[in-house]
This record gives structure tokens, C-alpha cells and sequence, in this order.
């Protein structure tokens, strides 16, 4: 199984201005998750606003499922009001926050944003009408293996194996080699085999990709209608010919000195 990266630590969801939803840390339920929020996704640009101003009331609204209750907060600046706030589209600027509880009940997350200011009515952000529905990737799937093997003459071949909850129907790998633009798409197959945890084995088909390719993927996962991503914390995966870097070990004289010294 792949360690996933940020793994352990606290969860965040960045909701950046140019419409990206980046997550970050260990999303699960049972867990407090940080939301942070660029108010340019939703207040007006002909509405002046002030980052931070008090008159311009945003919230984040949020169901657990499978509970429908509505829980909404308030998103703040915790900096106050701000003349010269630091923009930046990729979420490392200036951000409206709040944190909430995810319920150990939970089985996703899903919201929705209100903008409610002077000038005119509510404005809202809400994936075009869709909500935004983020999953627990560690709780409902996970990489087992991933590798580019020698293929016929000139190419190489790269294969994948996930496992995935039993109520997963559907999972897809998307891909790109790293030094390309164009990505594609492939849908795995169940494999008829169970994972150490019991859950579903399934397999990608063998891709044909050039000699010493780097492929670079994420993998996209259905519970009911809903699609679900597991984008490794926006790291993505990588796959690659060649064993994995191997660190030595100590030399014995700094071994037994880290013994003494314990």
C-alpha cells in the first residue's frame, strides 16, 4: 500500500480564487478540518469589498452525510480588515477561515457558500448548483501498486492495482506522462481478488507508454452518483522503471554510538 502524503496530519480544504478545491492533511471523519476560503470566489467585483469587512457576511454551509442537518459557520479573517489583502490564485494569499468538527458518523463531506452584503442578494458558491462533495480517501480506497515494466520492443507498460470499499462501484485512473500535456483516462477492472483489509482488488489494464516513461496520475471513485477524488493531497502519483531509492544503513561504529547514546 502507497503512503499517502501529509498523512497524520490536520486536514484543510483551500477553496482558491480561480475555482480549485485543494485538500490537504488527513481528511476522515472524527476530525476538526480547516477551511479556508478566497472571498473573490463569490463577493461581486463591483461591490468594493475589503477583505474582512464585517458588513460582507460569508458562511460555509455543510452536511455529513448521512445525516441532512446543516451546519453553518461563519468565515472570518483572523487578521481583521485588511486595505492591502495579498492575492494570490493559488490559495497562498489572504483567506476567510473556520473550522469544523467532521462527526465520526460522517461518510463524506458536502457545502455549499452564502455571500450576503449591502448592495444586493445572496450570493452563492455552490459547484454550479452541484455542492462540492469531498470524500475520505484513506477510509474508502487506496494505491497498492503502481509500476512501468519493460514492454515490447521500444515501449514500456504501466499497470496499477487498487483497492476499494466494498460500495465502491466504480473507480478510474487519470493519467499523464510528466513531460506531456495530454492526459487520458482509464477505467479499472475488478479483479475477482480482496486486499489484506478484505476490500475489492481492481486492476488497470496494462498502458502502452514510451521507454522510461514517468506516468502521473490520480484516481477518481464513485459511491452511489457521487464522484469522489483521491488526488494524494494534490501531490498526485507517480509511477517509474527502477527500484526505489534505497537509504543504507548507518555504519556500524555510528550505530553502536546511537545505542551507547540511547
Amino acid at each position: 500500500m502507497t503512503k499517502r502524503a501529509f498523512e497524520g496530519l490536520p486536514p484543510r480544504i483551500t477553496f482558491t480564487s480561480d475555482f480549485h478545491e485543494l485538500v490537504r492533511g488527513h481528511l476522515r471523519p472524527g476530525t476538526d478540518v480547516r477551511l479556508r476560503y478566497d472571498p473573490a470566489r463569490i463577493v461581486p467585483p463591483n461591490e468594493d469589498y475589503v477583505f474582512g469587512d464585517p458588513a460582507h457576511r460569508i458562511a460555509a454551509h455543510i452536511v455529513f452525510p448521512p445525516s441532512n442537518d446543516v451546519v453553518s459557520v461563519p468565515l472570518l479573517s483572523r487578521v481583521g480588515v485588511l486595505q492591502d489583502a495579498d492575492t494570490s490564485v493559488t490559495g497562498g494569499g489572504s483567506m476567510l477561515t473556520a473550522v469544523v468538527h467532521v462527526p465520526d458518523s460522517a461518510t463524506a463531506v458536502v457545502m455549499w457558500f452564502t455571500h450576503d452584503g449591502p448592495y444586493g442578494p445572496t450570493n452563492y458558491d455552490s459547484d454550479l448548483g452541484r455542492n462540492f462533495h469531498f470524500g475520505f480517501p484513506s477510509c474508502q480506497i487506496s494505491l497498492l501498486t503502481a509500476s512501468v515494466e519493460p514492454g515490447a520492443a521500444g515501449s514500456d507498460r504501466f499497470t496499477a492495482t487498487v483497492a476499494a470499499a466494498p460500495d465502491v462501484h466504480r473507480v478510474v485512473l487519470h493519467m499523464r506522462l510528466v513531460d506531456k500535456t495530454e492526459s487520458t483516462d482509464h477505467d479499472l477492472k475488478p479483479s475477482g481478488q480482496r486486499g489484506q483489509n478484505g476490500w475489492p482488488v481492481w486492476a488497470l489494464d496494462p498502458v502502452d507508454v514510451p521507454k522510461d516513461a514517468v506516468v502521473q496520475f490520480k484516481l477518481y471513485y464513485w459511491l452511489g452518483d457521487i464522484r469522489y477524488k483521491d488526488d494524494n493531497s494534490g501531490e498526485y502519483y507517480l509511477a517509474h522503471r527502477g527500484q526505489a531509492e534505497q537509504v543504507p544503513p548507518p555504519p556500524k561504529a555510528l550505530a553502536a554510538a546511537a545505542k551507547a547514546w540511547g
